[in-house]
């Protein structure tokens, strides 16, 4: 099983964001789809280091989110097919 290399990019292209604004790799997690490639594998090598994949049975295939463990930083991570993304989704929660 080896992840699409576009779909890194996107995951590192959503990372970014909350990697520059302090948050270490080791303290995000995506959130997908249970039964899905990702979550099988159980993570994945980004360009910032590995990225910890948890599973869910209530996220639909071919969505899934970034979240730190302190519930401050989350962001969607959605496909280029997605035709309701319009522009950056990214949440700093008080």
């Amino acid at each position: 099983m080896a992840i699409s290399p576009k779909v890194i990019q996107l995951i590192d292209y959503k990372l970014a964001p909350l990697i520059n604004d302090g948050c270490r790799i080791d303290q995000i997690k995506m959130v997908c789809a249970a039964g899905t490639e990702m979550a099988v594998i159980g993570f994945v090598e980004t360009g910032f280091g590995k990225l910890r994949i948890e599973p869910s049975n209530f996220m639909p295939k071919g969505k899934s989110y970034l979240i730190d463990d302190r519930y401050r930083w989350f962001t969607w991570v959605r496909s280029s097919k997605d035709k309701k993304a319009k522009g950056e989704i990214f949440f700093f929660i008080e």
